[in-house]
């Protein structure tokens, strides 16, 4: 089973985004829609921490949006690889939980990208 994204005609820019973020980030395959459509994704894989996720650009606007109830969680080694990706994920995005100890791990935040994707960052 991989995650799978639907986005609005910005999918090349969140996987440029991700790319620039995490440095285990693995552009598996890319195929790109047919003419008129040939700069948007019509499906993209891609690697984070050797997990692979699957990305769309939806050539029709939905009436939903990403729910932040569904997120990405990552395990951290320490304090700053956390508030570097809390940081640079939450870039232009929102910060539902910023980086704290919320009696359930040492530090913890939860962000929302640009992008609408939210994770969950957590150091044990």
């Amino acid at each position: 089973m991989r995650p799978f994204i639907t986005i609005e005609k910005k999918a090349k820019e969140a996987l440029d985004f991700y790319s620039n973020i995490f440095t285990s980030f693995s552009l598996v395959s890319i195929k790109l829609h047919a003419e008129p459509h040939e700069e948007l994704v019509m499906l993209a894989i891609f690697s984070i921490d050797g997990q692979e996720i699957m990305i769309s650009d939806s050539l029709i606007s939905h009436e939903w949006s990403i729910t932040p109830g569904i997120s990405f969680f990552l395990e951290k080694e320490d304090e700053d690889s956390l508030k570097h990706l809390a940081e640079s994920l939450g870039a232009g995005g929102k910060t539902h939980m910023p980086p704290g100890n919320y009696g359930f791990s040492t530090l913890f935040a939860w962000v929302e990208d640009k992008f609408g994707v939210n994770w969950q960052i957590n150091v044990e």
